[in-house]
């Protein structure tokens, strides 16, 4: 609307005044033929002895002499328009055979009126623009209604039941058009993370059944007394597998559910999961020909507690990450402090151009695992951003790689 009215007042601004200035010029030349007629007509009574009857209207004499007002000697013959003492003077000069004659006409009121007319016009269009803009202003409210009306419903949209379809409510023109554009982008999605959420809680229900043979098969085997003590570690490390998959299906639905159920798991401090991270990788490690260490900061305020199930997803993938790609010969250090983890190794580091996609799903190194998804720091993403912790990279090639998540989860408990 303020575009087409600028646009408006100029158009309008420049052929008013083209207007104006065409009929200034036309009425002097007009004026000046009417003058030049006049000043012959009388010149000829002059001549012919007959009073021409214009005190101080008309003059003449030898040009320049005292014959004419002092005002009025140094104009050259021709049509001239003079505003004198609050007063409008049309003058014309004429000269002939060394004689000059001068004939004034009082234009005052005339160019009074005039300038009403110019003012009357202007206000005329000032007023037109005003008018325009306010029923422009109306008229566009009320064109954009049903879209202010349609970007309410889109944004109360989540609320509504699955399939909810908005263009019903809106006739087939331009908005009803967009909103039956929402309603079939809108609805795809939800579908499609309906089959996600459901494939989701499917996997984990249908996990859970031999999750749990496998616990009540260790719990069998572990009343057995031919079990010696290597067969007693290995069972360990089945039930301590076996439980670690249980807690990542748990993070799993949680995420998929999009709900806020962290609260339901088991907390620890962030340096007993990295303990306990470090004992289920660091066999791993050796296989690889690296070294897995842990440091832990030191604490001058008591360790905070947060939902265990999800600091140990998060170490465990950062921790595999670099296992994959830090190489042989490789140094790989956990350092673990009251309110942050991170991963470090002196491998060869990560590109600056892949840094900013490194957390997107399906990404993976140049060299990766036959087994690695690329889903990795995408799930340690994912999870930083429910509990509202920041995980950021620190790398150049060359120099190695260091993930390092700040805690900053909503609810956090001192450890007793």
């Amino acid at each position: 609307m303020l575009t087409y009215v600028a646009l408006a007042l100029l158009v309008a601004g420049l052929l008013t005044w083209l207007s104006v200035w065409s009929v200034g010029k036309l009425e002097a030349h007009l004026q000046r033929i009417d003058m030049g007629m006049a000043v012959e007509r009388v010149r000829g009574d002059f001549l012919a002895g007959i009073d021409p009857g214009r005190p101080n209207r008309f003059f003449h004499g030898d040009p320049g002499s005292a014959a004419f007002p002092a005002w009025l000697r140094p104009l050259a013959p021709g049509f001239h328009k003079i505003e004198r003492d609050g007063r409008v003077w049309h003058v014309m000069v004429d000269d002939l055979k060394g004689q000059r004659y001068m004939l004034l006409r009082d234009y005052t009121e005339y160019e009074q009126n005039q300038a009403a007319s110019h003012w009357t016009a202007v206000s005329g269009l000032a007023g037109s623009l005003a008018l325009a803009f306010i029923l422009g202003i109306l008229a566009t409210r009320r064109m954009l209604r049903p879209l202010a009306r349609l970007a309410a419903q889109v944004n109360a949209r989540a609320a509504q039941p699955p399939q909810t379809r908005l263009a019903q409510d809106y006739p087939p023109d331009e908005i009803g058009q967009l909103a039956a554009a929402f309603d079939s982008t809108y609805n795809q999605l939800e579908q499609a993370l309906r089959r996600e959420q459901l494939f989701t809680a499917d996997v984990g229900h249908e996990l859970r059944t031999p999750l749990m043979v496998i616990s009540s098969s260790c719990e069998l085997l572990r009343e057995e007394q031919a079990l010696d003590a290597a067969g007693q570690a290995r069972l360990a490390r089945i039930e301590a597998a076996a439980s670690d998959m249980g807690e990542r299906l748990d993070t799993y639905l949680m995420l998929a559910r999009g709900g806020d159920a962290a609260d339901l798991f088991a907390r620890e401090s962030a340096a007993a999961a990295a303990r306990g991270q470090l004992a289920a990788w660091t066999a791993v490690a050796q296989r690889r020909d690296m070294r897995l260490t842990l440091e832990e900061a030191t604490q001058i305020t008591p360790a905070l507690l947060f939902p265990a199930p999800l600091l140990r997803a998060v170490l465990s993938n950062l921790i595999r990450n670099s296992l994959q790609y830090a190489g042989p010969q490789a140094r790989v250090v956990i350092t673990a402090g009251p309110d942050f983890m991170q991963v470090a190794d002196d491998g060869p580091g990560i590109p600056a151009e892949r840094q900013a996609s490194i957390f997107n799903p399906f990404v993976r190194g140049e060299e990766p695992d036959a087994g690695n998804l690329g889903l990795g720091l995408s799930l340690v993403q994912r999870i930083c951003e429910h509990q509202g912790w920041r995980v950021s990279l620190a790398s150049r090639p060359g120099e190695g790689s260091r993930f390092r998540v700040d805690l900053a989860a909503p609810a956090r408990e001192p450890a007793a």
